[in-house]
């Protein structure tokens, strides 16, 4: 039983109580009945600690006993929560397999959740994070978000659900607190343009001012450490009547975090109020189009058409070229060599490829 709770270790029945006044004034159970009008059946079970104390019989005690009706159901009331929390504990016990489930030592170091003594306290821990009652809950929510199908398993991975669940409940408890009004669609496009600009600027520079512009246009932006076995960089679903650009930082450079962002920006546009869209998952034909939709969008907003494809055409990809070519479009270097990286017109194994920066989360 948990320290920190008395009630849950002790807890006296009112009958307990009752019986002692009735003893110390000499009174019997009968007496008691005829004095409060209450039948003697009542009194006995209410000694016996089978019936509750009620308003009224509180009201009736005060009279012939000379104690405080708020006396007696303070005692009820304590000791009918000391009962709750015991049917809880063990409800909470068998819980514990479902709460096995989740990476508990992880998500207290990336600072979901709190320590834990047992299987138990875990599973209540859990549920409080979710926001949920019971186990049976957590699973309705997540699949009425239809998760399964919004994401591909990624090989040797058979549950991904609680990590990904975990992961999403985090963005949405830091996008309960986030600032700005309804979402303006005029006011995104414009700021995704300056956005763009801070690819050349550290995190600790361009993050907070990248929430704070889509903050203006009612957009939720929210960075949340990932936990093992994640396999997803971004999402973008509607919280709360807004849109949430949820990511992490899974692929840890910056040619794949600004991608993703651009790309789950494009989701945002697309106005998919009920949809949620998971980086990396859908294999519908109309998600397949959004999907690829957004990605167009995010290549050219990064790396626009006609320049880029003249840039290709020279064919000619050493380092000094790059950074040349990103200067002039007024982007990371590390992007550009991202991209050439993926189309394979650079090897992994080359120079270039050290020209993408390397992201970690702050200590």
């Amino acid at each position: 039983m948990s320290e920190t709770n008395p009630i849950e270790d002790f807890a006296t029945p009112p009958g307990v109580t009752l019986q002692d006044s009735l003893d110390a004034l000499g009174m019997s159970q009968a007496e008691l009945s005829e004095r409060a009008g209450i039948s003697g059946k009542t009194i006995n079970r209410i000694i016996k600690g089978i019936d509750p104390v009620t308003h009224s019989t509180a009201l009736a005690l005060e009279k012939v006993l000379q104690v405080p009706a708020g006396f007696w159901l303070k005692l009820e009331s304590t000791y009918r929560e000391h009962i709750a929390r015991q049917v809880e504990a063990r409800t909470l016990a068998g819980f514990a397999h479902w709460a096995r489930r989740f990476p508990y030592p992880d998500m207290i170091r990336k600072g979901y959740v709190t320590a834990a003594r047992s299987a138990g306290e875990k599973a209540a821990v859990l549920l409080r994070f979710f926001g949920v009652a019971t186990p049976d809950q957590w699973q309705a929510v997540y699949q009425d978000m239809e998760l399964e199908r919004s994401f591909r398993k990624s090989e040797g991975t058979s549950d991904r659900m609680p990590v990904l669940s975990a992961w999403l409940r985090r963005g949405e408890i830091l996008a309960q607190s986030a600032g700005g009004g309804e979402f303006d669609a005029t006011t995104f496009s414009q700021n995704l343009h300056t956005i763009r600009s801070f690819t050349r600027e550290v995190p600790s520079t361009f993050v907070p001012k990248m929430k704070t512009l889509c903050a203006e246009a009612g957009v939720i932006f929210e960075l949340v450490p990932e936990l093992p076995g994640l396999g997803v960089s971004g999402v973008m679903r509607w919280f709360h009547g807004r849109p949430l650009i949820q990511q992490s930082l899974l692929f840890k450079t910056n040619d794949n975090f600004w991608f993703t962002f651009f790309h789950e920006a494009k989701h945002v546009l697309q106005m998919r109020k009920k949809q949620i869209f998971i980086e990396g998952g859908k294999s519908q034909p109309e998600d397949i189009k959004r999907e690829e939709e957004a990605n167009r969008f995010a290549g050219e907003i990064l790396l626009p058409g006609d320049a880029w494809e003249t840039f290709v055409r020279q064919g000619h990809f050493d380092s000094e070229r790059i950074r040349a070519f990103a200067k002039n479009i007024a982007i990371h270097p590390g992007l550009v060599a991202g991209r050439l990286l993926k189309e394979g017109l650079v090897d992994y194994n080359k120079p270039q490829a050290k020209l993408r920066a390397k992201f970690e989360w702050a200590a």
